[in-house]
């Protein structure tokens, strides 16, 4: 359960790696790589893991931060390029954006750096919050994050209704819930830190703040990663689909062809032996616009529409619009 949403995240950065320097795609895929590297520090074996080897003063948890903000600024950069139709508020936008990351980086940095954080501690916000450095590292990675999160999530709505694609859609659908799952889960720590007394919870609110944190960040990752890959795997399925039913539409035209080439071998735009194996040659698309041609030029040659029957003639309709890209 914890490494789920690290193993959809890293999958959605290597997806996003062809776009990485694209000018309208590369914010998805840096906002990707940064929250994988959040997702997987912060799994408790790798945290300890890691910070051994760093020295144990939880250098871990000030990277983890620092890669979660980053993350959350470059999504919110992508969500807001793709839905922003005026380019002078979104560049104000975009730059309010790189401000306030900025701003809460540096406070929560010179916060952690200037704090005594201790030996390797899982959870920071019990351990050592009393500390003012350790509270302004806290509090304003958190706001940071609860501010990206609202405004991710009011973007997503806000489009939402004006989109045509079902995939896109589905994808802000589960972004904009995605993002008010991972504000709920910064509160939850916020709040489980200013009410729990120790390490493990002290109170029946404390456990269930406890307990709820985990759901809570798996269905941000979770929604946010699937409603990210959603859209970027269209294209490439569509396209499969659309193979797979031309190589379905040359089995099933194939008595119709036969029936309009009969006698009329020089209306073949390109005659084989191995015709049975058309379906399964390269290029579907290309061979079902070859028998398409064929067929018609069959029936007006011969005179005969009765070449092709009724439910021959639904499918070559169908060829029609698959071929047209609809």
């Amino acid at each position: 359960m914890q490494y789920l949403p690290a193993a959809i995240l890293w999958s959605l950065a290597l997806v996003r790696i062809p776009h990485a320097k694209d000018a309208r795609g590369r914010h998805v895929f840096w906002a990707a790589l940064f929250a994988a590297v959040a997702c997987t520090l912060y799994v408790p074996d790798v945290y300890f893991a890691v910070d051994t080897v760093l020295g144990g003063r939880n250098l871990v948890k000030l990277a983890t931060l620092l890669s979660v903000m980053l993350g959350f600024w470059q999504f919110r950069s992508a969500i807001l390029v793709a839905v922003s139709t005026d380019h002078t508020s979104s560049r104000r936008r975009l730059l309010a954006g790189r401000w306030a990351v900025a701003a809460a980086g540096t406070i929560a940095a010179v916060g952690f750096l200037t704090s005594n954080p201790g030996a390797t501690s899982g959870n920071l916000q019990v351990a050592y919050a009393d500390e003012p450095g350790m509270k302004a590292f806290l509090l304003s990675g958190s706001a940071f994050l609860v501010w990206c999160g609202l405004d991710l999530a009011v973007m997503c709505i806000r489009s939402w209704k004006h989109l045509h694609s079902p995939a896109f859609r589905i994808g802000f659908l589960l972004i904009a819930i995605g993002c008010a799952a991972s504000c709920a889960a910064i509160i939850d720590r916020v709040a489980y830190g200013s009410i729990s007394q120790g390490a493990r919870p002290s109170t029946s609110l404390a456990a269930f703040l406890d307990s709820a944190y985990w759901p809570a960040e798996a269905v941000a990752v979770t929604c946010i990663g699937i409603g990210l890959i959603i859209p970027a795997v269209q294209n490439p399925a569509r396209s499969v689909l659309q193979n797979l039913e031309a190589r379905a539409l040359l089995l099933q035209l194939r008595p119709a062809w036969l029936r309009a080439t009969a006698g009329r071998r020089d209306i073949i735009l390109n005659p084989s032996p191995f015709g049975m194996l058309t379906p399964f040659a390269p290029n579907a698309k290309m061979h079902l616009h070859r028998r398409y041609i064929e067929i018609n030029d069959g029936v007006m040659r011969s005179g005969q529409s009765g070449l092709v029957l009724p439910s021959e003639s639904t499918l070559l309709a169908r060829a029609e619009q698959l071929l047209s890209g609809h």
